[in-house]
């Protein structure tokens, strides 16, 4: 990616300038362009951490392609009690759309910055259903540790098993 940027970069530096409006023209508002897409489409794969050390809060996502992205997480919370579930990330812009595959409905707003997600504090009521009686996904925050599957299939559910597996576009 950093590669391609600085073609781009590169690129941008051989444009035309401005037009009369002030306005990128040419080349430059090619590698502009460019420089926009990739950002803004920019793979979700990877492996977030956050909490406490004791007990490490771990999401994980996996982009199967064409927009089709699917996580697993594991919040933990008072007494050893925790969240957990698993679904699909849609993103757009700095909003991180989660949504649990599960038989409750919970749908989950939360933002995304740079290599942190942050989920809402309130969340809709039917969330409850994936946690304990101690532990909220509210308010929880993800850093990114990791940028590939292989960093995904590191994160661990309940009971040790990976978190992702069975969540790449092979398996």
């Amino acid at each position: 990616m950093k590669k391609i940027l600085f073609a781009l970069a590169l690129l941008g530096a051989c444009g035309t300038g401005d037009d009369e409006t002030g306005n990128a023209v040419g080349a430059e508002a090619a590698a502009d362009n460019a420089v926009a897409a990739a950002v803004g489409t920019a793979t979700l794969t990877g492996l977030y951490e956050g909490g406490d050390a004791g007990a490490t809060n771990q999401l994980c996502m996996i982009d199967r392609g064409t927009g089709d992205t699917r996580f697993g997480l594991v919040v933990w919370g008072g007494n050893m009690h925790s969240c957990s579930g698993s679904g699909s990330a849609v993103r757009e812009g700095e909003t991180l759309h989660l949504t649990m595959a599960g038989d409750e409905t919970c749908a989950i707003e939360a933002s995304i910055s740079g290599g942190t997600i942050t989920l809402p504090a309130a969340i809709p009521d039917g969330c409850a259903y994936y946690c304990g009686a101690r532990a909220t996904l509210g308010g929880a925050t993800f850093q990114r540790k990791g940028a590939t599957a292989e960093d995904a299939l590191k994160a661990k559910d309940l009971v040790g098993e990976s978190l992702c597996a069975g969540m790449s576009p092979t398996g």
